[in-house]
Formats: structure tokens, C-alpha cells, sequence
């Protein structure tokens, strides 16, 4: 195996670890823990936050220290731990503990491996990276899930979190011998949109002045919050289609057992897409190749409840596809354009982003099973897409970064 084909197989096994665990979460919750719905909601909601806030922090020190590498370790190590107490314990109170303290940093893993890359792949490369990196994601989520529910069906849940434990080791080992040492992609200077930050960065640095500095690393940021409501828009958008889905199979007399595949067919086109999709910055904006995007969503959104003919339904989900596709093998490299000189904090963001999106949907979803017809359980996502096209509309310029084939 080639020095460049580590970083892949690091991310493959590092969102096979997500990918096994979130799906059978609820179910541990349920089946295991024996945890009332206000307790799953608890540790749902509680694991997000958690989650988010954990990978803020670490992108942020380790953004400033530089040890990127010690860091995907230690936090693969922790994890680790946390499973193997997982394993042992049927314990609501002291399972909510592990998972929101120690197993939530693992969240970070994914944007820390992306900021190694960024800083060894080259310019020209990096977007490809990126792209081939959140194939890996979706590859995973194809995988995955289907293994996890057999295993904790046939072997159960000590057996299961025993063996993604034992997995975790090994990822660390890898994260160890990543290739680092190029550090080309990353900018002498601050981003052209930092206003800000070269504004300061010929001031003296009396008391005043670095007062004025700490007003300005924020402020600096500024032009990242349109791009970063966009992608939460979408996220939630996604995420609530997926928890309603389910229901809407129910609530039609469709099999339930196919919702399944209809993911595992919608992930197989997205990885491709994925992979692919970089190759139109040559021709295309972001902004442009975004409004593509939740263009299909909102159509997709539409059209899904006006046939349940199963041969409609999976002709659907290239639609699907071209929306989720495009989001994740363009909104890393968009974030990390808009914010070249720290880019860990730029994947944090986009991971981020998508995360509160999906706290969001859990949220809500509820509430639109409860007061909407079967007929209109998608109206609402196609809503947030059409509220997607308008933060596109309005915030053209927060899109606009210098294309990279």
C-alpha cells in the first residue's frame, strides 16, 4: 500500500466506527439499557451537543499546537475505553456518562484527519483528497449498518462493542503512520476575505491592540456563517427525510425492509458523485454546483410522495444522490477555501454544521409525524431546502472561492 492510500483506509475505518455504532444507538438505548423515550432523547441529544462542543475545542487546540496526529491517538484510545466500559455496564446513568465525556471526542477524528491531509497533499490535490476522504464516509455507511444490527442481534451488545473496540486500536496505529511533512497548501498569509486579520497583524501589540485582536479573530469569521447555515439547512433536510421515511412506509403499507436498500442504493450513487464531483470546479462555481444541488432536493422532496411504486422510488433517489453528494465532496473543500489557514477548523465546521442539523431533525421529527398527513411528511424538508436556495441566494459572495480542479 502506497503512503497516500493510508489516509483512505484511515477514513474508511474511522467512519466505520460511526457508521456501527450511531445506527444501533437507539436500540441500545431501548433493548439493553431499558431507557424510556425521554431517557433516549437525553442521551440522543445530550451525545450531539456533547459531541459538537468536544469538536470545537480540539480542532481549536490542536489547530494552535499543531499535533494533529497525537491527537487522533489519544482520542482513538479514549473511545476505545469508553466501548469497552460500554460492554460491561447496563447502567443508564453511568452509559450516558461515557458516552457524552469520553466517547464524544471521537467526533473530531474525521476533521483532524482531514487537517493532517490538508497540510500534506498538495494544492492541486487536496479537493480530490477531500472528495475521495467523504467517499470513504459513505462507503462505510453502505457496510456498516447492515453488519451492526446482525451482530448485536446475533452476539449481542457486550460482543459487539468488544469487537469495535478492538478496532480502535488498530486505527491509531494507522493514524501513527500517516505520511506528514508537506506543508505546501497551507497559505504564508491570511485569506483574502480575513479583512480583519491583516489589519491587525501590523499593529503593535500593546493592551489595547491585542483587546482589538481577540475582537478580530471573531470577527474574522464572519464570512463563514452563511456557507455554515447552509450546510445545518441541508443536514436537518436529509436527516428528517430519514427518520420519516420509516414512518411513511408504515403509513402506506410499503415494506418496511426496503427502506434499507433505498439508502444502501441512494450511498452507492453518492459515492460515485462524491468522488466525481470535484472534476466540475473546473467548469462550475460552488455556488452554482450548490444551487444544483438543493435544486434536486427540493424537487426530490416533491415528487416522493406522489407514487409508492418501488421502481419510482429508487429512480428517485438519484436526486437524492446528486443532493447529499455534492454537499459532502464540496463543503469541506469550500470551508477550508474560505479559511486556508486553518483548515481543521474549516472540516470541524462543515462536520459541525451537519451535526446540528441532525439534532435538529431529531428534534422535530415528532412533531411532524404527529400533525402532518403521510402525504406531507416531506413538505417540510422540502421547505428547509427551498430556505437552502435562499441563503444561496443572499449570501452569493460567502460562496465564492477560487476554483480548484
Amino acid at each position: 500500500m502506497d503512503k497516500d492510500s493510508r489516509y483512505y483506509l484511515a477514513g474508511f475505518l474511522n467512519a466505520c466506527v460511526m457508521a456501527s455504532l450511531m445506527p444501533v444507538l437507539s436500540l441500545y438505548a431501548y433493548r439493553y439499557l431499558d431507557a424510556t423515550a425521554s431517557e433516549l432523547s437525553a442521551l440522543l441529544g445530550g451525545y450531539a451537543l456533547s459531541s459538537i462542543a468536544y469538536a470545537f475545542i480540539i480542532a481549536r487546540i490542536v489547530e494552535r499546537v499543531g499535533k494533529h496526529k497525537v491527537g487522533l491517538f489519544a482520542i482513538s484510545f479514549i473511545a476505545c475505553g469508553a466501548l469497552l466500559v460500554l460492554a460491561n455496564t447496563q447502567n443508564y446513568t453511568l452509559s450516558c456518562i461515557v458516552m457524552l465525556l469520553l466517547f464524544a471526542p471521537f467526533h473530531a477524528s474525521t476533521s483532524l484527519l482531514m487537517g493532517v491531509a490538508f497540510r500534506y497533499f498538495s494544492s492541486e490535490k487536496i479537493n480530490r483528497v477531500n472528495a475521495r476522504l467523504m467517499a470513504t464516509v459513505s462507503a462505510a455507511w453502505v457496510v456498516c449498518p447492515g453488519i451492526a444490527f446482525y451482530l448485536v442481534e446475533y452476539v449481542g451488545f457486550s460482543w459487539f462493542f468488544y469487537l469495535l473496540g478492538a478496532l480502535l486500536p488498530l486505527l491509531a496505529g494507522i493514524f501513527l503512520i500517516l505520511p506528514t511533512g508537506n506543508t505546501s497548501t497551507l497559505p504564508a498569509g491570511p485569506h483574502k476575505n480575513n479583512v480583519v486579520e491583516k489589519q491587525y497583524m501590523t499593529i503593535a501589540p500593546d493592551d489595547v491592540n491585542r483587546t482589538l485582536q481577540r475582537v478580530g479573530e471573531w470577527h474574522q469569521y464572519r464570512h463563514l456563517v452563511a456557507p455554515a447555515l447552509f450546510f445545518a439547512v441541508v443536514s436537518f433536510a436529509i436527516t428528517l427525510y430519514q427518520h420519516l421515511l420509516p414512518v411513511y412506509f408504515v403509513e402506506q403499507s410499503l415494506p418496511v425492509s426496503l427502506v434499507g436498500t433505498l439508502f444502501m442504493t441512494a450511498a452507492v450513487m453518492e459515492v460515485a458523485l462524491i468522488v466525481r464531483c470535484v472534476n466540475l470546479l473546473s467548469r462550475f462555481s460552488y455556488h452554482q454546483l450548490f444551487m444544483a444541488a438543493s435544486a434536486c432536493g427540493i424537487v426530490f422532496f416533491i415528487l416522493l410522495p406522489f407514487n409508492q411504486s418501488m421502481l419510482y422510488l429508487f429512480a428517485l433517489q438519484a436526486l437524492k444522490a446528486i443532493m447529499y453528494g455534492f454537499m459532502a465532496g464540496l463543503g469541506v473543500n469550500l470551508l477550508q477555501g474560505l479559511l486556508p489557514s486553518q483548515p481543521t477548523f474549516g472540516a470541524t465546521l462543515y462536520q459541525n454544521a451537519f451535526a446540528f442539523g441532525m439534532l435538529l431533525a431529531g428534534f422535530v421529527t415528532g412533531a411532524v409525524v404527529e400533525y402532518l398527513p403521510a402525504a406531507q411528511l416531506f413538505g417540510f424538508s422540502a421547505f428547509l431546502m427551498l430556505v437552502a436556495v435562499l441563503i444561496l441566494l443572499l449570501a452569493k459572495r460567502a460562496f465564492g472561492v477560487p476554483s480548484q480542479s
